[in-house]
């Protein structure tokens, strides 16, 4: 006689190891972006982040242009290095950033 496949069991009774695992998979990104780093200027040291696109889920202002910076656009963040904790910290277009004022 064939064997039968046995009856598949409720989620609620397998163990965590038998659960089937979400699709999506995890954004280790943020985790292996570098630290930021320290650009001299001639208005002084700036701390720069630089953001992936897959870690830009909010719309920001950009002090360069003055237009908006979407969600999923890699971008960076500035701020003062005197500014403790980057209070000031400001979302730029890249191209924004390299050609802002220089005097």
């Amino acid at each position: 006689m064939p064997r039968r496949s046995p009856k598949p069991r409720s989620s609620s009774n397998l163990s965590k190891w038998q659960k089937p695992r979400p699709t999506g998979g995890r954004d280790i990104s943020r985790i292996l972006d570098p630290l930021p780093t320290v650009e001299s200027a001639w208005d002084g040291d700036w701390f720069i982040a630089h953001i992936p696109a897959v870690n830009a889920k909010k719309t920001y202002k950009c002090p360069g242009c003055n237009g908006s910076v979407k969600p999923g656009v890699a971008h960076l963040v500035a701020w003062q290095e005197d500014h403790l904790f980057g209070e000031e910290r400001r979302h730029w277009h890249q191209k924004c950033w390299n050609t802002r004022r220089k005097y």
